[in-house]
């Protein structure tokens, strides 16, 4: 095994954690003041590495402001102690609480810009809140600053008497940053942390599982202001002194730069980029007036020679579900899919359906019904309006005109994740799995709809939740069997073949326990065995009462399947029966089955 990965593997176990933890606290007493000074300093960079981590590594929102959030906290947190008398340990825990609350009102525009223009609100963020520093003088004093903090460092700050020194200062920080810790990895590895991972490889993806995208966008700024909070409620005492010039832009970009060098998406990476940057300023003085360029030229090393960072390079991996901690409980699930009732009307109707799109009609008064425990199959020419179909019943389209009812309630114009939470559940042309996830934790994704415990639960690793997630893990463990994916159950789905990821693809939509599952040509590229494989399913899901609409091109894999198939030219329905008169049919032979033949 490589060495280097050896010492990744060491540096991410918990009782290696556990002991050097337990070392520095013990430690602590018998070390000189400033010493045990660099240490805060190092527990409060790795709380903000870890907080934009939440927040760009994983959920994908660019961040540039990130000093905002710290720059709120540390004078909220410095004025609730100086002027009001608030116990420090309650002081930060409002400050958490604000610096989060703020983190959710800058989310609200996030739904509508992406990427650059994100970094560039962001960026604007955090000049504001520098800006506003230096001219409210009522409260942050401006230039000048705020004094008198109390403060550790300066042997004035208490907590119902007792003076706080330095090393217990520092002790109450290491065991925050450890509950901290704990809470993230388990948040993570929950279905909260594997919607935010989804966010940031597909909203579309991720709002068909049910994931709203608004929403989880919102909760990731929340937590990640929060995390920034505690860390400047800390910082704030320890320095005894907040100005303007402590929170610039150049302050968030060492966060960003942090998190980026040490491994986006890792939870070690930050604590690892953390340590470096807490320690490399001391040894580059002599650089102070050239900073970002060597933080510049720090970036451009890390992206050409470690695009994973150190985490990367030590081997680290994060993962996304507990199936390691809960391995010994999982048990084979009792049921696949709930059994549905088949005599409950039709699951969907669309009545009428117009979609245009710039004047061209993609679908021209379009008509259907799908009832529990059938299977309809659609067929056409490339862009007759297959997808389109699919794209309005799941709500990534509003329909021009027309509607499309769910079990009697008209769904048109909802929201993907809105309808998707009703159980309607799709794939795609192409399989949209997260690449860097492993088979098991990308179908345990599917289920997200029918979590039902709370982030505070998961991060707690509460009983409740390990219950669920012990059942959804037994659920996904029965599926990869019928689909005969066990084997590859650990390995990242973007390493398989393009069959396999297609099979995983429709596991994960099953994972859902859905009533109506749209599958958008799921045998293509698939082998033989693989396309029984998919056969199986699909019929297990038949059986259990699961309405299917399914868009293929291969007649003799539909033929094994459909109870009645309808054709589609241009945006119209031309033939609406069985397989065997479809290919009697001469509309179909000149729009589609003849031109195939032409071809051949």
């Amino acid at each position: 095994m490589n060495p280097l990965h050896i010492i990744g593997r060491v540096i991410s176990n918990p009782w290696f954690v556990g002991v050097l933890c337990t070392v520095a606290a013990v430690t602590a007493g018998f070390v000189d003041q400033g010493t045990v000074q660099m240490w805060c300093f190092l527990i409060i960079n790795i709380m903000l590495a870890q907080s934009i981590n939440l927040l760009t590594g994983i959920a994908g929102q660019i961040s540039l402001g990130h000093a905002g959030f710290l720059a709120i906290g540390s004078y909220v947190a410095a004025i609730l102690l100086k002027d009001y008398g608030v116990p420090f340990p309650l002081a930060i825990l409002f400050t958490m609480i604000v610096s989060g609350m703020v983190g959710f009102l800058l989310a609200i525009p996030s739904g509508r810009v992406r990427e650059f223009y994100l970094a560039m609100m962001s960026l604007a963020f955090g000049l504001i809140v520098y800006e506003l520093l230096r001219e409210w003088r009522g409260i942050t004093g401006g230039v000048m600053g705020t004094r008198g903090i109390p403060s550790p460092n300066l042997n004035t700050l208490e907590l119902l008497g007792w003076q706080v020194t330095m090393e217990w200062y520092f002790r109450v920080m290491l065991l925050s940053l450890l509950v901290l810790m704990f809470m993230l990895r388990n948040f993570v590895k929950s279905h909260y942390g594997r919607a935010f991972y989804a966010i940031h490889v597909s909203e579309l993806a991720a709002s068909s599982l049910g994931i709203s995208q608004g929403g989880t966008k919102r909760f990731a700024y929340m937590l990640s202001g929060a995390i920034a909070g505690i860390a400047a409620g800390f910082y704030a005492y320890l320095v005894g002194y907040l100005t303007p010039e402590s929170f610039t832009l150049m302050r968030s970009v060492e966060i960003l730069v942090m998190a980026i060098v040490g491994g986006l998406g890792s939870l070690i990476g930050p604590i690892l980029g953390a340590t470096l940057f807490t320690y490399l300023p001391q040894q580059l003085q002599a650089f102070n007036d050239y900073q970002f360029i060597v933080y510049g030229l720090i970036l451009v090393f890390s992206f050409i020679l470690l695009p994973r960072g150190i985490a990367g390079l030590l081997g680290t991996h994060t993962r996304y579900s507990k199936h390691d901690q809960l391995s010994a409980s999982i048990s084979q699930a009792d049921t696949l899919l709930s059994r549905r009732s088949i005599d409950s009307g039709a699951l969907v109707e669309v009545q009428s359906v117009v979609m245009e799109f710039s004047g061209l009609r993609a679908l021209d008064d379009v008509s259907l019904q799908v009832f529990p425990g059938t299977i309809t199959g659609l067929v056409g020419p490339n862009g007759s309006g297959k997808s389109t179909l699919v794209n309005v019943i799941s709500g990534i389209y509003k329909p021009s005109s027309g509607t499309v009812s769910f079990k009697g309630q008209t769904v048109s114009g909802w929201p993907t994740h809105k309808v998707a939470s009703l159980g309607v559940t799709r794939t795609f042309q192409d399989p949209r799995n997260v690449p860097s996830l492993t088979v098991r934790e990308n179908i345990l994704m599917g289920a997200h709809r029918l979590y039902k415990h709370s982030a505070f639960a998961a991060s707690i690793n509460s009983r409740a939740s390990s219950r669920e997630e012990t059942k959804f893990l037994g659920r996904v463990d029965a599926l990869m069997k019928e689909a005969d994916l066990l084997q590859h159950a650990d390995d990242a789905v973007g390493s398989l073949p393009y069959g396999i990821q297609r099979l995983v693809e429709v596991a994960r939509a099953l994972a859902s326990d859905p009533e109506l599952l749209m599958l958008d040509e799921p045998a293509a590229g698939l082998s033989e065995q693989e396309s029984d494989r998919l056969i199986a399913m699909i019929r297990l899901a038949k059986e259990h009462g699961v309405g299917i609409i399914l868009i293929d091109h291969h007649m003799d894999f539909l033929e094994q399947l459909v109870d009645e198939v309808i054709t589609f030219d241009a945006g119209h329905e031309i033939y609406r029966g069985d397989m065997a008169g479809m290919r009697a049919d001469l509309a179909v032979v000149e729009a589609y089955l003849g031109k195939e033949e032409n071809h051949a």
